[in-house]
């Protein structure tokens, strides 16, 4: 595994969470925005702090490590690429509904609220793929990991 690789897509991630965090804290302040817009502006706050912990994590390790074959480099990867295309997503809809708020339009949230209900179950499976590969990075002992 490259972490040095790894670390840059990890960071445009970051990177990613925190665009998309800002237009939920824009979105919240919507007359009559559902409580879902919280819920997931909370997963997408929990989701940057794990990728940072990834982030010091791949940092501080040996690239050299054997043990860094406990986590699967395609594993890793599947789980990166599904969050920068949830990421990707996330973001035009939360941009769509910024441009809506800003303008002033009434926001039929219902038309909205399946597909943040869905954005916010990939979010929560996509935080839980990356705390427990870090958890078992922790295990083994390759360096301590603060989430």
């Amino acid at each position: 595994m490259d972490p040095l690789s790894v670390t840059a897509s990890v960071f445009g991630l970051v990177a990613a969470a925190g665009k998309a965090y800002a237009l939920l804290e824009t979105i919240s302040s919507i007359q009559n925005a559902p409580t879902t817009i919280k819920d997931v502006q909370r997963e997408t706050r929990h989701t940057e702090i794990a990728l940072r912990s990834l982030c010091r994590f791949l940092q501080r390790i040996d690239p050299a490590s054997e043990r860094l074959e406990m986590i699967q480099v395609d594993e890793l990867r599947v789980v990166l690429a599904d969050a920068m295309l949830l990421f990707s997503s996330l973001e035009s809809m939360l941009e769509l509904l910024a441009r809506l708020g800003r303008l002033r339009v009434a926001i039929s949230w219902t038309k909205y609220s399946r597909q943040l209900d869905d954005h916010l179950g990939k979010l929560e499976r996509y935080k839980s793929s990356l705390v427990f590969m870090l958890s078992i990075l922790q295990w083994y002992g390759l360096a301590p990991v603060s989430i």
